[in-house]
């Protein structure tokens, strides 16, 4: 079963509170929420990391002191010593969420925001392009942010980062909460991609978060009705 645990914070902390924070992370993420310019970028790190360690915790009794990350080549985060247990995080503006189960998993949230259409005709297959266009412009944002969250999280669940080229795979909208991975048509695929990391198939599910938002996932399981799970950012301080 996946999982995904989600954290909202609608403000900015307190620095007695960020600080609090800091000391209960490890001393990489640490040092990296110092070089952030913006507050809200410095808490969605900082809580990302805690987030994780709480649901190793809770989830499958890990206390965050026996725990050890490495990184792939790619730089896809995993567990040294439990490599049965996957985990992928994603944060947007005054979200951050967590997917984790015993399969792999990717996850990824984004605000809603007014953007440039051409950025989908440079990233998305010409399907899918010719879709978006189709349908009123009042839905063309909501549906432009469901494939990309779509899309990045089968390149995060897969794990190779930017080596995927986004318009290497299709996605297929086929009911109100799930979707299916295609290949491009021949004459559209050009990256020449697909064989090299379409070896599994994958499950995708598309979770209403906040109306401002759109947040998607895909595993290599099947998921359950369970909905988000939600966690108050005061939870994940250190007792």
């Amino acid at each position: 079963m996946i999982n995904i645990t989600g954290v909202h914070v609608p403000e900015l902390l307190s620095e007695e509170t960020m600080e609090q924070l800091r000391a209960a992370v490890s001393e990489e993420r640490r040092d990296q929420s110092l070089r952030f310019q913006r507050q809200q970028d410095a808490q969605r790190s900082l809580l990302g990391e805690l987030l994780v360690t709480h649901v190793l915790k809770e989830r499958y009794g890990l206390p965050a002191n026996t725990l050890t990350f490495s990184k792939t080549s790619y730089g896809k985060p995993y567990l040294s010593e439990h490599t049965d247990i996957h985990f992928n995080l994603s944060h947007a503006g005054d979200w951050v969420i967590c997917a984790d189960g015993k399969a792999p998993v990717g996850v990824d949230i984004e605000k809603i925001r007014p953007i440039d259409f051409a950025i989908a005709e440079r990233f998305f297959t010409a399907s899918e392009y010719k879709l978006l266009m189709s349908v009123d412009e009042q839905e063309r944002l909501q549906l432009f942010y469901t494939l990309w969250t779509l899309k990045e999280s089968y390149i995060k669940f897969v794990g190779k980062g930017l080596s995927i080229p986004l318009d290497s795979f299709a996605v297929e909208l086929i009911e109100p909460d799930t979707a299916r991975l295609a290949a491009p048509d021949p004459e559209e695929d050009s990256s020449g991609g697909w064989d090299d990391h379409c070896q599994q198939s994958c499950f995708f599910r598309k979770i209403n978060v906040d109306r401002e938002y759109k947040l998607s996932v895909c595993s290599a399981v099947a998921f359950g009705p369970r909905p988000l799970i939600m966690v108050d950012w005061r939870e994940l301080l250190p007792e």
